[in-house]
Formats: structure tokens, sequence, C-alpha cells
């Protein structure tokens, strides 16, 4: 079992965001980010804004327990922060057709199932 830590957390993030479709999507760099450990047996990861609208990401010790699910769960919540900061979907549904959308880029370009995703 991965032990993750909010380094691993930024190391995943970064990564991901060097490659398509995420390097087009100009997201903020990491220190930008705040990167949590939550502990919720239901919830893989979490998007949110600060009281100062700075990124939140968090993500579940409990769900996610290796690499794979790691960058999967961290690109999922990648798409939230970009159709939040830059569509400004606040207060729109959880996984908007907009969200579905940019989904299916990120599962196209690395493999992830879109039912999963």
């Amino acid at each position: 079992m991965l032990h993750l830590t909010p380094e691993m957390l930024e190391a995943s993030y970064e990564l991901l965001r060097q490659t398509p479709p995420f390097r087009r999507w100009k997201l903020p760099e990491a220190d930008e980010v705040s990167f949590r450990i939550i502990r919720s047996d239901t919830t893989r990861g979490t998007f949110q804004l600060d009281i100062n609208n700075k990124p939140i990401i968090s993500i579940s010790s409990k769900c996610v327990g290796n690499l794979h699910s790691l960058n999967r769960t961290m690109a999922h919540e990648m798409v939230h922060l970009y159709e939040d900061t830059v569509h400004k979907a606040r207060g729109d549904v959880m996984h908007s057709a907009k969200f579905k959308a940019l989904a299916r880029q990120v599962c196209k370009h690395h493999g992830y199932d879109e039912l999963l995703f």
C-alpha cells in the first residue's frame, strides 16, 4: 500500500501538468495549489477553493493505495480545477457536460477508463 504524502500529491500534479491535455490548459503551478491527505472511506479526492480562492486538491489515503490510482484521481481533480478556474463552473452540477468532455480528453491521452474516471 502506498503511503500518501502531500509531496507525492504535488509530484503527481506536476507530472500530469506536463502531459496532454493538461499542458495546454495552463493550470497553476504546484506552489499555487494546496495538497492535502484526507481519510475518507468513500471519496477518493476533492477539489475546492479556500477563502482566498487558492485551489485545494485532497486525496484519500483510504481510497488511493497505488500510483495508478493516485494519478487517475489527481487527473480527475485537475479537470475540476480547470473547469472551475477557466470555465467558472462554480455552482454547476458536479460532473457537467463540460466536465465530461474534458474528462474524455484526459482519458484518451492517459488510457483511463471513462466509466471509472
